[in-house]
């Protein structure tokens, strides 16, 4: 070491040595410490995706902390202003894996669950974005009610929007939602 900067002191009108920044050839080779970082294939990736299945994966009821764990990082955050304090809610979107999700602010679950015509994944009864009406049969039962935009499943909290009688987005609640959707939904 340089015994120059051994007991160092600044006082004023110190002069100030000039020093090089030591090139990456100054350093001893030691592979011992190299690390390395693999990086997650786009296999895995995809594997995320498709692994999304609603009614096991996600579910309304659920904790939002664990929505939001399996989900990772939301495209946005939007906070809802309700009727009275006790009906804000919040809303995160996932558009990469076509999910929004809504909880009441203050309640810590999923009060709804948007499945958006981007949905990769699919239903635990096997129904995925793009099924026909009598493959939703199937998979769901008879609905309660239904014209030619909707089918109602009120005992779920199930509501399936239509196009020429093909599932193109879900809106699921948890049991008494208070979200406002909801409620407009129900009438």
């Amino acid at each position: 070491m340089d015994p120059a900067l051994n007991n160092l002191t600044l006082t004023s009108g110190a002069k100030v040595r000039q020093a090089s920044i030591p090139t990456e050839g100054a350093f001893p080779v030691n592979t011992a410490n190299k690390i390395t970082a693999s990086r997650p294939s786009k296999k895995n990736n995809k594997k995320k995706k498709e692994d999304l299945v609603i009614g096991k994966t996600l579910k309304t009821g659920m904790s939002f902390e664990s929505a939001l764990s399996t989900l990772g990082i939301p495209r946005s955050i939007r906070i809802n202003r309700g009727t009275e304090p006790e009906m804000d809610s919040i809303s995160v979107e996932y558009l990469n894996h076509g999910l929004r999700i809504h909880a009441l602010t203050q309640n810590s679950t999923i009060e709804e669950l948007e499945v958006l015509p981007e949905f990769k994944g699919e239903f635990i009864e096997g129904a995925k974005i793009g099924s026909n009406f009598f493959e939703l049969i199937e998979s769901f039962g008879i609905p309660e009610s239904k014209d030619s935009f909707i089918a109602k499943y009120p005992e779920r909290g199930m509501y399936i929007f239509l196009k020429n009688d093909t599932m193109i987005s879900v809106k699921l609640f948890s049991k008494n939602s208070k979200i406002l959707d909801h409620k407009l939904l129900i009438n």
